[in-house]
């Protein structure tokens, strides 16, 4: 599994003076690369669904189908329940905290094409998963 965060680098590539980031590395040619060492990547949620300015999921970038393509599977991270880490879309209220549709969130990036997920509330994501 080769992780991509949402910004930076692999510190394994910046150690080693290669130029090369996490947008690098979910181009077609980056997920190529990866499926010679890897089963699958497991990605920062928003990029494979990016948010718009209000905070709402917007389409879902072609990185799930180009990693598919590659022949390797995807896994989003990290999906958590409290409005603070929800798309607005699926937040309860204004209170950050207060828990929101954690399990609605899950099942937009399903239907994307998301093969597996992470998720620090396994009990709503064996009901997110349940589909």
């Amino acid at each position: 599994m080769q992780l991509i965060n949402c910004t930076g680098a692999p510190w394994d590539l910046i150690t080693a003076s290669d130029p090369r980031t996490y947008a690098d590395l979910v181009t077609p040619e980056g997920l190529a690369d990866i499926a010679t060492y890897a089963d699958g990547v497991g990605v920062c949620k928003d990029v494979l669904i990016r948010r718009d300015a209000a905070g709402n999921l917007t389409e879902p970038s072609p990185v799930i189908a180009d990693a598919h393509d590659a022949g390797l599977v995807v896994h989003g991270w990290t999906f958590r329940r409290e409005n603070q880490f929800l798309p607005t879309q699926f937040r309860s209220g204004p209170d950050p905290n207060a828990p929101g549709d954690l399990v609605g969130e899950v099942r937009a990036f399903a239907t994307a094409g998301m093969d597996g997920f992470f998720t620090d509330n396994p009990g709503l994501g064996v009901i997110a998963a349940a589909v």
